[in-house]
């Protein structure tokens, strides 16, 4: 930009030094030759500096035409005119603006023309005609040039916000690590809490109950070698079912912690490795899509029904057991029924107590049917559209632990 400016001034010095050749010696010519030069001058600076230049370039159009006034005979004053096109091109003035002074131009072109014609005849006016067209032409390459500044200027602004998008996009990208990081840290320590839950409320509660009947054993070898025989039995079934509570959390994890085909085949092996082991007959019915239920739930609704089975044949002594998941847009259910002797009257123990809070982390809820003789019934419902969280006691029928 700063060369292109510097040669419209040195184009418009050097072809008013031209003119000092025509002068003819006059001395009048001399003074208007560099008056229009101070002019075209002091113009170029005020035309850099100043914001509205419309005033400007009309001086430049008007100054560059009075040459043709003063000096009829040569056509010098168009290669005047044509840096000043370049430049009132460039500085971008609105539609309206251009034609007006194209029409103003062409007013005082005709006019010069018409004195040319009276002067010198057709040879003048057809070579002015001719030369004309180089004003066009600048003026034509005054307009690429603006185009082509504002092409580069839009670039500019666009590399621009592309930078800070980029910036923007770096900087959420840091956060995402950092928060995906906390999330991690976060699952970790809720699996652990989980974890630890779950064995001080089942295996730590079977060892407890070891350890005191270990106890009483040291007693009654002492006093009654029949109660000590009967307390080694007892101390015998603790021990396998803190052994079968740690095999099921063990199996449990290594359910979670694998991508299983389908969470219904999960559910089938797990029947089927329960009747492997317990001699549990279990049959799944399915009603509804089962990828409906979040891979969230998934977890908890496997060891819901695992702690329904095991209290089952435990408790229960059952030896039948049906599993019923439906599975709705707005809600997952799951009953688990068993065929054992049931009991009306019971407390919730360790096993059932923690099927309530697991449930319960998800918004879930978990109730207990069972009649005497007529089996136990393990009801667990999990809203998808609304979460609920009860606190305090909740009427319901509760059974056998």
């Amino acid at each position: 930009m700063s060369t292109l400016l510097f040669t419209r001034l040195f184009t418009l010095l050097v072809i008013c030094s031209v003119y000092l050749f025509v002068a003819a010696d006059n001395p009048y010519h001399y003074i208007f030759i560099c008056g229009g030069a101070c002019i075209f001058l002091s113009n170029h600076f005020l035309l850099i500096k100043t914001k509205p230049p419309l005033i400007f370039c009309l001086i430049d159009i008007i100054v560059g035409f009075s040459f043709a006034f003063v000096f009829p005979g040569t056509g010098l004053y168009i290669t005047l005119l044509s840096p000043v096109a370049v430049t009132f091109f460039l500085k971008g003035f609105k539609r309206r603006t251009v034609w007006s002074v194209l029409c103003f131009c062409i007013i005082l072109w005709l006019i010069v023309l018409f004195r040319n014609y009276q002067l010198f005849g057709n040879e003048h006016v057809m070579d002015h005609c001719i030369s004309m067209t180089f004003v066009v032409f600048c003026g034509v390459v005054g307009k690429l040039i603006r185009k082509l500044m504002e092409a580069q200027e839009t670039t500019k602004q666009q590399y621009q916000e592309l930078t800070d998008s980029h910036q923007a996009l770096s900087a959420a990208h840091q956060e995402l690590h950092l928060y995906a990081k906390q999330v991690e840290k976060l699952t970790a320590i809720h699996e652990r809490n989980r974890m630890a839950r779950d064995i001080h409320d089942t295996v730590g509660h079977k060892m407890t109950a070891l350890l005191v009947q270990l106890q009483l054993l040291r007693e009654w070898q002492k006093r009654d070698s029949q109660k000590a025989e009967q307390t080694v039995g007892v101390c015998e079934a603790l021990s396998r079912e803190a052994l079968e509570e740690i095999r099921l959390s063990v199996r449990t994890l290594q359910a979670e912690n694998s991508q299983p085909s389908s969470f219904v085949e999960t559910l089938k092996q797990l029947t089927e490795d329960f009747y492997q082991n317990a001699r549990v007959a279990s049959e799944i019915a399915l009603n509804g899509d089962p990828s409906l239920i979040p891979l969230s739930l998934q977890p908890a609704i496997t060891r819901t029904v695992e702690e329904a089975l095991t209290n089952a044949k435990r408790h229960g002594g059952a030896t039948r057991c049906s599993i019923q998941l439906t599975c709705e847009p707005e809600k997952i259910s799951v009953i688990i029924e068993d065929d054992g002797k049931g009991n009306p009257e019971m407390e919730v123990g360790f096993g059932l107590l923690n099927m309530k809070k697991r449930a319960a982390e998800h918004g879930g809820t978990v109730r207990f049917e069972s009649e005497r003789s007529k089996g136990f019934k393990v009801i667990a419902e999990f809203s998808l559209a609304i979460k609920k969280w009860s606190f305090g006691p909740v009427q319901q029928k509760e059974s056998l632990s």
